[in-house]
Order: C-alpha cells, then sequence, then structure tokens
C-alpha cells in the first residue's frame, strides 16, 4: 500500500493544481501518444515475419518470426529507427518490458481513477500486453520456445503408412474416400503415438501458463484469458451448457443415421464403430453424391473473383485485399486459410489454398468475412481499441461462410434450375443440421477440455477426455491413463482459450444472419446480390467500432438483443424459434 501511494504521489506531483482523477487520466493520456507509434510498429513488423514464414513455410523465416518475439521481450533498448518490412529485427524492444512502466499502468489500473472509458479500454489493452513479459526472462523464453515447439511439431506432423510418410492433407484426403477400416486405425494410432510423445510438454506448457496467470492474481490461465476479453468462466459455461441441452436428443438422432451410413460404408455392424470411424470437425458427412452436388455448383466458378464481386456488390469491396494475398490452389502450399493483419486498410493479406469446390467457395466467403470487417474499422477508433473482439470478428466471418450453402444466397450468386434448387434446398438442410451438429458438439468437448486441465492438470486426462466424449459425442474412448488421445489433437498443442468463442461465433452467426435476412434484405425479397444494404447495416452497427465497446454492446445494438443461443439452435434442430435464451 505504502509503495503504491508513494508512485500514486510521484506521477501527481507535476500536475500541479489538477484533482487526482484528471491527473490520472492526462498521465495515462501522454503515455499513450507516445508509445502507440512504436506499438504500431511492432505489430507491423512481426505480421509481416508471420506471413512471409507461413507463405514460405521454411524454418529459417519462422525463426525470424521467433526472433522477432524474444528480442522484444528482453531489450530496455529504443530504437526511433522507421519500420523496414523485410528487415527483421525488433526495433521497439522497450514498449512492453520497461518495469517502471508496468508498475505506473498497474497503479493506475487499480487505482479507480481512470473513468473517461476509452482511456480506461486503452489501459486495459496496454496492462495485458506488458503482463508477458514481466515474468523472469528466461522463464518466458522457455515458456515461449516450448509454445512455438508443440505448435511447430503438429504443423510439420507426418504420417507412415505402409513405410510411406503422409501430411496432414493426404491424411485428410485418405480420411474422407477411404472405405478401409484398417486405415483408419493405423492413422488414429500414429496421431496417439504422436499425442503420447507431446503430452508432457503440453501439460508443461499449462502448468507454466498458470505459473503466469498466479503472479498477477489469477486462479489459473483460463480465467485470466476470458477475463481479458469481457467474459467470465462462468458465463460462459452457462452459455455452452444451454447449447449442450439443446442440441442433446438431435445431435443424437443425427448421429444414428450418420452411424447407419459409416456401418454400410466400412461393411461391419452400427455396434463396432470405434472413435477413429467419424470425421473431424472440419469434414461433412454429406453422402458422396450430395458432395459431388454442391461441388457442381462451383465447378465453373472461381471462389476468389465470386467473392470479390460479392463484397463489392453490397459495398464492401476487398479487391484490394486480394491483390495483396496468396489464394490461389497448389498441392504444395499448406492446409492454411487465414488473414494476417499488418495494418489494417493499410495492410491486410489473406493466405488459402481455394478451389472451385463447395468448400473453396466457404473458405473463400469467411476469409472475406474477415477483411471487409478490419477494412471497414473507423479512423476514429483508438489504434489500441482497433482489433475487433475475437467471437465478433470469427461470428461474422461464420456468418458469410454459411452463405456457401444458403438457399437464398445460392439464388441469388449462382445458377440453379428449379429441380436443382428443391435438392438443394435439402442438401443445405442437411449440412445445417447435421454438419453443424457435429462441429458444434466437438467444439463443446474441446472447450470442457480446456477449462478443465487449466483448472487441474495433474488429474487424469485420460478420464476426462473419455467422460466428454462420451457425453457430447457417444465417442468412447479408454480411460486408462497415459493413452494420451486428448494430445493427438492440433487444439491441444495450443490450448488457447479459444474453443468456446468458436462456438459462440456461430451462436453470434446464426443471431446475425437471422436479423440481416429478416430485417435488413426482407425488402429486397431476399435478394443478397448487389444489396449495398447489407454492407451499410454491417458498417453501422459493426464493423466501424472495432473493439471500441464491449461485444454484448455491439451485439445488442446490431440485432436488438443479446446474445441469444435461440437462433443457432434453431438452424441445428429446424424448430420454431424460442427467443428466451
Amino acid at each position: 500500500m505504502l509503495k503504491k501511494f508513494i508512485l500514486i504521489s510521484i506521477l501527481f506531483a507535476h500536475l500541479g493544481c489538477l484533482d487526482e482523477k484528471q491527473q490520472a487520466e492526462k498521465i495515462l493520456s501522454n503515455y499513450i501518444s507516445k508509445k502507440v507509434d512504436l506499438i504500431r510498429n511492432y505489430s507491423m513488423e512481426s505480421s509481416t515475419a508471420l506471413w512471409n514464414a507461413t507463405v514460405s513455410g521454411s524454418e529459417n523465416d519462422y525463426r525470424k518470426f521467433i526472433n522477432i518475439e524474444l528480442e522484444f521481450n528482453k531489450s530496455n533498448q529504443n530504437s526511433s529507427k522507421l519500420f523496414e518490412p523485410d528487415r527483421f529485427i525488433s526495433i521497439t524492444q522497450n514498449v512492453f518490458t520497461n518495469e517502471q512502466d508496468f508498475q505506473m499502468l498497474k497503479t493506475l489500473k487499480f487505482s479507480g481513477l481512470i473513468t473517461d472509458t476509452l482511456l480506461n479500454r486503452q489501459l486495459n489493452v496496454l496492462y495485458q500486453a506488458f503482463m508477458g513479459s514481466q515474468i523472469e526472462a528466461e522463464k518466458y523464453k522457455e515458456l515461449m520456445m516450448n509454445e512455438i515447439k508443440l505448435w511447430q511439431a503438429f504443423s510439420v506432423l507426418k504420417i507412415t503408412i505402409d513405410g510411406k510418410k503422409y501430411g496432414s492433407r493426404q491424411v485428410d484426403s485418405i480420411r474422407r474416400y477411404t472405405i478401409d477400416a484398417s486405415l483408419l486405425k493405423v492413422i488414429s494410432d500414429s496421431l496417439q503415438h504422436e499425442g503420447k510423445a507431446l503430452a508432457p510438454d503440453i501439460i508443461k506448457m499449462v502448468k507454466d501458463r498458470n505459473d503466469f496467470a498466479n503472479h498477477f492474481g489469477y486462479s489459473d490461465f483460463y480465467r485470466m484469458t476470458l477475463e481479458s476479453k469481457d467474459q467470465t468462466p462462468e458465463e460462459v459455461a452457462d452459455m455452452l451448457h444451454k447449447i449442450e441441452v439443446k442440441t442433446h436428443d438431435q445431435y443424437f438422432e443425427a448421429k444414428r443415421v450418420v452411424d447407419n451410413l459409416l456401418a454400410k460404408r466400412f461393411k461391419i455392424k452400427p455396434g463396432e464403430l470405434q472413435h477413429w470411424f467419424y470425421n473431424d470437425e472440419q469434414t461433412s458427412y454429406l453422402p458422396e453424391k450430395f458432395k459431388l452436388q454442391m461441388d457442381s455448383l462451383f465447378a465453373d466458378i472461381d471462389p476468389i473473383k465470386k467473392t470479390a464481386q460479392f463484397f463489392s456488390g453490397i459495398g464492401m469491396p476487398i479487391q484490394d485485399v486480394i491483390d495483396n494475398s496468396d489464394l490461389k490452389a497448389s498441392p504444395k502450399k499448406p492446409n492454411i486459410n487465414a488473414m494476417i493483419n499488418v495494418d489494417f486498410k493499410n495492410d491486410i493479406r489473406l493466405i488459402g489454398n481455394i478451389q472451385p469446390t463447395y468448400d473453396g467457395m466457404g473458405q473463400m466467403l469467411h476469409l472475406g468475412g474477415h477483411a471487409s470487417q478490419y477494412k471497414s474499422i473507423s479512423d476514429n477508433v483508438p489504434y489500441l481499441l482497433k482489433t475487433p473482439n475475437y467471437m465478433l470478428s470469427e461470428g461474422v466471418a461464420r456468418y458469410f461462410e454459411s452463405l456457401a450453402s444458403d438457399i437464398n444466397w445460392l439464388k441469388s450468386e449462382v445458377s440453379i434450375d428449379d429441380k436443382k434448387q428443391k435438392q438443394l434446398i435439402l442438401v443445405c438442410q442437411h449440412l445445417h443440421q447435421v454438419d453443424r451438429l457435429f462441429r458444434c458438439r466437438r467444439l463443446l468437448v474441446m472447450a470442457d477440455f480446456e477449462r478443465e486441465i487449466y483448472r487441474d492438470p495433474v488429474q487424469n486426462l485420460d478420464s476426462l477426455w473419455a467422460d466428454l466424449n462420451a457425453r457430447y459425442l457417444g465417442f468412447q474412448f479408454p480411460e486408462r491413463k497415459n493413452e494420451c488421445y486428448w494430445a493427438a489433437n492440433r487444439f491441444a498443442t495450443s490450448l488457447s482459450c479459444t474453443n468456446q468463442n468458436l462456438v459462440l461465433a456461430d451462436v453470434f452467426a446464426a443471431q446475425l444472419q437471422h436479423y440481416i435476412e429478416t430485417t435488413v434484405i426482407k425488402k429486397a425479397n431476399g435478394v443478397y446480390a448487389g444489396n449495398k444494404d447489407v454492407g451499410a447495416y454491417l458498417y453501422e452497427n459493426i464493423y466501424r467500432y472495432g473493439n471500441l465497446l464491449p461485444w454484448q454492446e455491439i451485439i445488442e445494438k446490431a440485432t436488438g438483443e443479446q446474445l441469444n443461443t435461440a437462433y443457432f439452435v434453431d438452424y441445428l434442430i429446424d424448430d420454431e424459434v424460442d427467443t428466451e435464451n
């Protein structure tokens, strides 16, 4: 308490007769003005390095990206050099590492004197940014290197089948098309083997992150992460539980249908199905003839051009972003679809492996959703508050992605005769109800596992994984300790506390789609093509704010109500919407 009082006294001494609140806000405002350009430079340099590493896939470029992060967090030197995108040395090394700056921000944060909304939100962003470098340099480096090691391990994972090594794209293709059950077992066993090797490092990462969170007064890393994003674990758990309950019966009905199809495909009884027979959350359960039917819609369409035309038509042009991107399909490219924000509307880049298929169209619309949002953030929003809330941003992108299977959008954008239209309505319903049910329930497993491993990383994680999969998916995993099936997943190598936001993003996407289709495009008879009202609505109610407002306020402003699970559940179970949460 004495230390805090002395620091406040020093901070306020030179500001004379201003009251404490005015003094505190003046100090913070001046500090932000001095640091924001340095922060922007660091962000641009780091993002450019990440782009180069992602496009090239070379270990050398990844090492350059890693070195930026490590150098940035170990030096106390300032630099006034201009930003050069291709020079991989950090020029802003003193932004988040100065302990006196951190103590000042900590004092201001907990003083209760910063009541200006804009300043307070920027203070929270700065405080969180400083936290990472306030632990011992060697501990920070060890934590970061372990995270990178795990991320790279799954990124370059190869699986050996009959003496031949296969990458992730090839493995996905095998799983999608094979009728040989033994191949699926080989893949599962190989992933489990890798999981056993990675599990100790994953548990260590969780413990280290929890120690880091404890250092700042949080019970664990999961709570710290959620609370930094205007969420609480209790609120999130309550909403996920509601989704689980409302989708439970419909999911297990859909699973019975899928079980019969899989049993027929592999010539076994439904009761003989094991967890390795089921698709991952990215792969459709559509019968092959329906997959081909959906793909045929886009066989003569370039999803990249179509996306550019669509967004231009709704008043959200993104051609400049596409021109600055790497999207053409190539067998040598990694199976990555991502947006890298270098400098908002000045420099946004997309990377993808986009093919003229249904999946390619959905992926491109998803990327276009991200690009249109980041391009449209108002210049009046302070730099520290430009980056949109992750859940909202992903929800917008998921909304646009879903249009690839939305009959209203398809009628506007793709040539469909009346006979084919009736068939497609049934296919699209399947996509909404079966595939999204499986995706949703898988994400619920991951979200619960993520929360629980941070709560207690030394518990029997195999038993936890088996229980969650049985409860949410009806998949049977062994409960014996050290089986480590839980570690044989890409999500387990990051455990970034985002899975709950992927579920909530789907909830928001459904709510957004319902509002747009019943309000915004209703007066145009449901037509999307060339409807600039869609772009105007998104800009005015969501895009322009960035992270200026809490995500709850933006959702209520955009849709007239708080985040509501009813629309998402309705898309999944095809019942009348119950507007009660």
